[in-house]
């Protein structure tokens, strides 16, 4: 019993440094906008200095409105904005809408 606050602190260390490399693989691997749970965006938000809040909208936004069929419909999100949009650099591939790390830039830049 002494030792269980230890053993629950060396949990928690782990969970959370596993997430960090979870987070941090997650940007160099293609992840689906139809698909992907708000953990899997919020990771790539986390890489691209996203509000984290806009991963759980893109979510809201899938389950209410269903699956995106192009880029472009990203930009429907409440809180989406071109820059984040352009960070995100969504393409379709094999149907899907998806974040491709290797992918070259898919959107016009910003104006601003």
């Amino acid at each position: 019993m002494k030792h269980l606050p230890k053993f629950i602190l060396a949990a928690c260390c782990v969970v959370f440094l596993t997430g960090l490399l979870v987070g941090s693989a997650l940007a160099d691997e293609i992840v689906s906008f139809n698909k992907a749970s708000v953990e899997d965006i919020a990771a790539l938000c986390e890489e691209f200095d996203i509000p984290e809040k806009l991963a759980k909208a893109i979510v809201k936004y899938r389950e209410k409105n269903g699956s995106f069929k192009n880029p472009e419909d990203l930009q429907k999100v409440p809180g989406m904005t071109q820059d984040f949009l352009e960070d995100f650099n969504p393409v379709i591939k094999d149907g899907d809408v998806v974040y491709d790390p290797d992918a070259e830039p898919a959107l016009a830049p910003s104006k601003c």
